[in-house]
């Protein structure tokens, strides 16, 4: 059953009447699954760890083509959730129905094309990255059925994203808190009870996969209270979708893969210092993990709550809203992180017992503690942007602080000059501290130097997506820097 034209705008009317707890009806949810994600993750590793070092090295060796797959998921899933919320804001719901029915096909399209990829390259690929031998056999074991759930992945991803850019972001999580305690159920049993090893584990994900998307598909075709519906003759082409992922998805996705390369520069380089620097720092980044999670939980929401409100053509919510958000995730980052730092010691323990790993762990913290706000200034504007439909100002920010800036200094320092390892950390802050001055650039010039509505109000007229020009509303000035256009005086 549809819903009624009354019931679809009445949640739109409620968060422009209360924008701010528009934002933590969004934004607590979202925290709330990373956080059962997080301990799923850690339970999971720990499972797969008693069947012994060669199966959790396998996952290992797993790890870096999962990180793709998940580059993709945040890629579609982000400009899913930003183009149906700027349609319910537009109040035109037969868009938003239009755009998820076509990124199913999208969805279940590009699933395909990851299996035929990774059935036909998948052994040769773990091999390239250094598996072999029993650690090889788990590795290919594990990845065959991981490869074949993908499509079930990438739908499920969509279907989440569908349902945060309508503002529900509650079901998700009763979903993701459901599934996990399905997998980790079917992980017991098919692990240990039927002896099935990695490849269990393997199985087990893909059953909870399967039975998460089986609920979505319940709540989005079933539930009255679902604002967007899907239609089979929608399923087809759809030109708004393809371009929104040409202009949001694809620069997201390409910034999360410059984020796992220097992820891997970095190992590269505290490697020069030995494993005890390695275990160190891999223990610290699970710290990481707890307080970047309020931080990119609410700048998720924000996602979708500023993508209504640029639909809506409220850009006076747009501007209170960013400043919000601004003011509570550095915040978060300043009283989380110091919490982090302060108990750093006991908690990097729980991961590695090695005195020296355990003060190279503290060491970074220290460092960190400046950088998390930094980290939440450019995530958030890189999210609010994308919420507005630009997706390159995120790509060019991760793009600068990673590969133009944070990786070449370490690299310089350590490698040429020969400088301790406390010369990574501070790369990381130089890094951090210009790409926020690119953030704030980019913000001021599309969301106070001109109406940041703008693009949302040519899709209106358009019917498209918007133009498919990456710098939409800014020419370049001397050194191929954008420069700020005047108000109105571009294309939307």
């Amino acid at each position: 059953m549809r819903p009624s034209t009354a019931e679809r705008q009445s949640r739109l009317d409620e968060f422009i009447s209360n924008p701010r707890r528009a934002l933590w009806v969004l934004a607590a949810p979202m925290m709330a699954g990373m956080a059962v994600h997080t301990v799923y993750m850690l339970v999971d590793t720990a499972f797969i760890g008693r069947i012994g070092k060669d199966a959790l090295a396998a996952v290992t060796f797993v790890g870096p083509l999962f990180f793709v797959l998940i580059a993709l998921f945040n890629g579609l899933g982000v400009t899913i959730t930003a183009l149906v919320a700027q349609s319910v804001g537009r109040r035109d719901y037969a868009e938003a129905d239009r755009v998820a029915s076509s990124a199913i096909t999208v969805s279940v399209a590009l699933g395909l094309v990851f299996v035929v990829g990774g059935l036909l390259g998948g052994r040769l690929m773990l091999r390239g990255l250094g598996a072999k031998g029993a650690v090889l056999e788990h590795a290919w074991a594990y990845f065959q059925v991981i490869t074949l759930t993908v499509p079930l992945f990438l739908t499920g991803s969509t279907l989440r994203s569908v349902l945060a850019g309508e503002g529900n972001a509650t079901i998700p999580l009763y979903i993701s808190v459901a599934a996990t305690l399905v997998n980790l159920g079917l992980d017991a049993l098919f692990i240990f009870g039927l002896n099935l090893g990695v490849r269990g584990a393997a199985m087990a994900t893909a059953c909870a996969q399967l039975f998460s998307i089986m609920v979505f598909a319940w709540v989005l075709v079933r539930r009255r209270r679902s604002l967007v519906k899907f239609r089979l003759s929608a399923m087809g082409y759809h030109r708004p979708l393809l371009v929104g992922l040409i202009t949001i998805g694809l620069p997201t996705t390409a910034g999360q893969l410059i984020m796992a390369l220097g992820m891997a520069a970095n190992n590269r380089v505290l490697a020069h210092f030995g494993e005890a620097t390695v275990a160190g720092y891999g223990a610290a980044t699970r710290v990481d993990m707890f307080v970047s999670m309020p931080i990119f939980g609410l700048a998720g929401g924000a996602v979708a709550v500023i993508g209504m409100f640029a639909g809506a053509g409220r850009g006076d919510l747009v501007r209170s809203t960013a400043l919000y958000t601004y003011r509570w995730v550095i915040t978060l980052a300043v009283v989380v992180g110091t919490t982090a730092f302060l108990s750093s010691g006991h908690v990097i323990r729980i991961f590695i017992q090695d005195e020296a790993a355990v003060a190279v762990g503290k060491t970074y913290l220290a460092y960190m503690l400046f950088m998390y706000p930094m980290l939440a200034f450019g995530a958030t504007s890189g999210k609010i942007l994308q919420g507005l439909g630009y997706g390159v100002p995120s790509l060019i920010i991760t793009a600068v602080r990673v590969l133009a800036i944070g990786v070449p200094i370490a690299y310089v320092a350590v490698f040429v000059f020969g400088a301790s390892v406390e010369a990574v950390w501070a790369s990381l802050l130089v890094g951090g501290l210009f790409s926020n001055l690119i953030s704030a650039f980019w913000v001021r010039a599309l969301l106070w130097s001109r109406d940041p509505t703008l693009r949302s109000k040519g899709r209106r007229a358009s019917g498209t997506a918007g133009v498919v020009s990456l710098t939409d509303g800014l020419s370049h000035g001397e050194g191929g820097l954008p420069t700020v256009s005047t108000p109105g005086s571009a294309s939307p």
